[in-house]
């Protein structure tokens, strides 16, 4: 069952709770409940550590679609290193929603997202530093880095052409380019997709041992989310602890 059908087979079980409690409907009436657990979801299929290593930016490609390929490539780092939802998380982003975080002397990014569960703020991994610095000059802005963009308050699209202007929708793209890469399906022969780039974040945060709990935070996802999908992965990454 997805994530949809529970969300609106709970609400139908509130409802039909509710108007027994205000005795709209009468207590000895049967009328029958959802199912709100389902079966256990599949994890999208992820891709290794030497996979996305590839040449995501096809230099082959000629004009304008060679610019898209650029920005679908800062697209795919982004998503690798920062774990959001793509499109409803990423797409509206603006450079205004990135800040820095300061623990003593280190500082970290930090980036305010508004999408399926709500507004959230979350710690990028330092790697896309150099995307958005990258993402900068692509864009030609009159910045020299991400911290003077950030210092001057800059308000735009986060990810646009160089025109400023933004692509209604990258999956093409980002499909095209695994199938330049064969890539585009696992070793099991399922399709990846953005949405593989948010479960391999995932998988590479609970071998690098983050807290089940704050990666559901971080990932605007709930733990149980995370058990059900990724807590099959942990004992098998863990090998070199548990052997």
């Amino acid at each position: 069952m997805t994530s949809a059908k529970r969300t609106h087979s709970a609400a139908y079980n509130r409802i039909v709770e509710r108007a027994r409690n205000q005795a709209l409907i009468p207590k000895d009436l049967s009328i029958p409940l959802l199912d709100i657990q389902g079966a256990p979801g599949e994890a999208h299929p992820a891709f290794s550590e030497t996979e996305i290593a590839q040449p995501w930016e096809q230099m082959g490609h000629r004009g304008r679609t060679m610019f898209i390929c650029q920005l679908c490539r800062s697209h795919v780092e982004f998503l690798l290193v920062v774990g959001v939802r793509t499109g409803t998380e990423t797409m509206p982003l603006r450079w205004k929603h990135l800040q820095w975080h300061y623990i003593g002397p280190q500082k970290y990014l930090k980036i305010w997202v508004s999408g399926k569960t709500g507004p959230r703020y979350l710690i990028a991994k330092h790697a896309v530093i150099e995307t958005l610095n990258r993402l900068i000059v692509f864009q030609g802005l009159p910045f020299e880095d991400l911290t003077q963009l950030m210092d001057a308050g800059y308000n735009r699209t986060t990810f646009v052409m160089e025109d400023g202007t933004q692509p209604d929708s990258l999956n093409g793209t980002f499909e095209r380019l695994l199938g330049d890469c064969n890539l585009l399906k696992d070793v099991a022969g399922r399709n990846r997709s953005f949405y593989s780039l948010r479960h391999t974040y995932a998988t590479f945060a609970l071998a690098e041992g983050v807290d089940i709990h704050i990666l559901a935070r971080q990932m605007g996802a709930s733990t149980l989310m995370i058990e059900r999908h990724y807590s099959k992965l942990t004992p098998m990454m863990a090998a070199p602890k548990l052997a």
